[in-house]
């Protein structure tokens, strides 16, 4: 079943009497949901970070025509390039690509584009900065466009910049939460048809918190399992009140990972 879809499908797997809540925005949340489908779960989509096109299109055209001087571009997250590759993006040859993880990659991959750097390890901004073409002697001087949503963090440009590089932010999408308490997903928790949530980024543990009464909160959300993508991640959900938050691998096969463990 996927809520807010107009799909329900019945699949019996490993993972089958399991609920899902999925965080993520509509469009990777639905590849997720999909995933855990296959494998006899019931997802339920309730994206809490709405994903809008940027407010500056103007500007994000004008960057995506100016890469030819171009050193480096990188992606912050599969939300970036949805955004931006819609636009019809042309990525010269000697442009280099990165992003910090494997979904990040993939959403590339969906536009054809596949010459791509991710992180060896860490897969966020921290091993961005470890990868060889990163580095103070490669950067500097040179010029890298970031592509991100509004808000976020600021180490990568930060540190980039430290490193003698000339570095553009280019805000390719809005962020922002649900308006509102939603009856939806109050009725999915007092029903207890979700047992189990997937957050995959701060702002989502965070917007998830608002979607629900204080009280509704400590009763209903709070005793759930919770899986984060990313120990920073974990820290956050934590530091929300949560109290059973496990740290799984990155993206799907993270979580679809750690259910099957616990299943097992």
């Amino acid at each position: 079943t996927i809520i807010r879809g107009s799909v329900t499908l019945e699949i019996s797997g490993p993972l089958t009497g399991i609920g899902v809540l999925i965080t993520r925005p509509i469009i990777p949340a639905t590849r997720t949901a999909l995933r855990l489908i296959a494998l006899g779960a019931t997802p339920f989509v309730f994206p809490t970070v709405i994903i809008e096109p940027s407010e500056d299109l103007v500007s994000l055209r004008a960057a995506l025509i100016s890469l030819t001087d171009a050193y480096a571009i990188i992606f912050v997250s599969p939300s970036a390039v949805g955004v931006t590759c819609a636009i019809d993006i042309d990525i010269p040859p000697s442009v280099k690509v990165f992003v910090p993880g494997s979904g990040t990659a993939k959403e590339l991959n969906l536009y054809g584009i596949s010459n791509v750097q991710i992180p060896l390890e860490s897969f966020d901004s921290e091993g961005l900065l470890k990868l060889p073409d990163l580095q103070s002697e490669c950067v500097r001087g040179r010029r890298i466009l970031i592509f991100r949503g509004n808000g976020g963090r600021e180490l990568l440009y930060k540190e980039l910049v430290k490193r003698g590089a000339l570095v553009e932010i280019i805000s390719a999408y809005h962020r922002r939460a649900p308006k509102g308490f939603s009856s939806e997903l109050l009725e999915l928790l007092i029903t207890k048809k979700i047992n189990a949530v997937s957050i995959m980024s701060s702002i989502s543990a965070m917007n998830l918190v608002t979607q629900v009464s204080a009280s509704d909160f400590q009763r209903l959300l709070i005793p759930l399992p919770v899986y984060a993508s990313h120990r920073r991640i974990k820290f956050i959900t934590e530091g929300l009140g949560f109290r059973n938050v496990i740290e799984t691998k990155p993206g799907d096969d993270g979580l679809i990972s750690a259910l099957l463990e616990v299943k097992s």
